[in-house]
């Protein structure tokens, strides 16, 4: 769970930082789309050879990684070892629990044709990445309590 003083620097933080808008994707249908990470909306052709495979160098097994983003490590391990493209939300999952910095996920998720726009939920996640916050859970705990969506959907992951 999401702490005061926790959620108080994230407001603070959110009504500060002006990034110019930008739509998530550039095939995005439109921001909402984009937000909601609806990935048939993106155009995944011209990602077609990045799958989950980019994290494994940055990665010491899929069990950890499952583990840390608390999802079934059978299932993770199945995106892995069938090249499936992740959502936006799980790759930027994966990319805080491995310790990324934001100029590296900013890169991973430009090769998926993903980009961080200038809505809340892509504020927060960035705030996360500055501070150096490396739990996913309180990321979509932060991500909930500011009314945006969970970071991942571990159902469909278990």
């Amino acid at each position: 769970m999401i702490n005061n003083e926790l959620k108080e620097s994230i407001k603070q933080y959110i009504g500060t930082v002006k990034i110019p808008d930008i739509a998530c994707c550039e095939d995005s249908k439109s921001f909402y789309d984009a937000y909601n990470n609806v990935d048939s909306m993106y155009d995944h052709n011209k990602a077609e050879s990045i799958s989950i495979s980019i994290f494994k160098p940055y990665m010491e097994s899929v069990e950890d990684l499952a583990s840390k983003l608390d999802v079934d490590p059978i299932k993770l391990n199945d995106m892995f070892r069938f090249n499936q493209m992740p959502s936006k939300g799980l790759t930027l999952g994966i990319g805080l629990v491995l310790g990324l910095s934001l100029d590296e996920i900013k890169e991973i998720l430009k090769k998926m044709s993903y980009h961080l726009g200038n809505d809340d939920f892509d504020k927060i996640v960035r705030y996360f990445y500055i501070n150096d916050i490396r739990d996913a859970n309180l990321l979509s705990d932060a991500l909930v309590s500011f009314g945006c969506m969970y970071l991942y959907s571990k159902k469909k992951l278990r």
